[in-house]
């Protein structure tokens, strides 16, 4: 049996430092290969070829555009490639504004995160799994906005579905909490019927989307 194909990142980074230590950081990654990196948008466009890339790691404030507009663009190109956006500003209001209607969903990351091996590897690990990561600092600052179906949430399922939006698995979630995994998909169903989710949807994308919809940090 052949062995299995490493996940394929692009890194996208205007900032010298920062994108040479997130390709140190991804290059000692077994697993991972940096196939394509770049300081901007018209030097990424040029320099990622459609299919070549699973997730494409993208500041958001790029010296000739931003990575909003890169993202789009590389999803016009390759609807299956993932995005994860990273910034040293809160952006949440802008990822979430394109997460709803793009052909695959988009991720976030604090550009302090984005420099930590162990986060920023399990990010995109989740990513390829097909699940959205958001930031688990902002996660953990969020609060329901009031008259919305995620304030009537209970404590426990709140919780659980901020662990979901921080791109956990159920057997992670359910070794944070010390409860089983059977009870996780059990506290999911209910949550998912609470927050009268779309047919069809993707049940899990979309409740992180409604996560992010339906609550605000209070401290930005």
């Amino acid at each position: 049996m052949s062995a299995a194909r490493p996940l394929r990142v692009a890194v996208v980074e205007d900032e010298a430092m920062v994108r040479g230590l997130v390709l140190a950081l991804l290059g000692a990654q077994p697993g991972i290969e940096v196939v394509a990196d770049a300081a901007g948008q018209s030097e990424a466009l040029a320099a990622i070829a459609p299919g070549a890339v699973d997730v494409a790691v993208l500041d958001i404030e790029l010296e000739d555009g931003n990575g909003l507009a890169l993202g789009r663009a590389l999803q016009d190109r390759d609807p299956r490639v993932r995005i994860l956006l990273v910034s040293s500003h809160n952006m949440l209001a802008l990822v979430r504004s394109i997460s709803g209607s793009a052909p695959s969903a988009w991720s976030y990351l604090s550009k302090r995160s984005s420099t930590q091996p162990g986060r920023l590897v399990q990010a995109l690990t989740d990513m390829a799994k097909g699940r959205v990561v958001i930031d688990p600092a902002l996660v953990r600052r969020s609060v329901p906005r009031t008259d919305t179906p995620l304030a009537a949430l209970p404590v426990a399922q709140f919780r659980v579905l901020q662990l979901v939006a921080e791109g956990r698995a159920n057997g992670a979630v359910a070794s944070e909490l010390g409860i089983t995994p059977k009870a996780v998909e059990a506290q999911l169903t209910v949550i998912y019927r609470l927050l009268d989710l779309p047919e069809g949807a993707n049940h899990r994308v979309a409740a992180v989307l409604e996560f992010l919809r339906q609550s605000v940090r209070p401290d930005g």
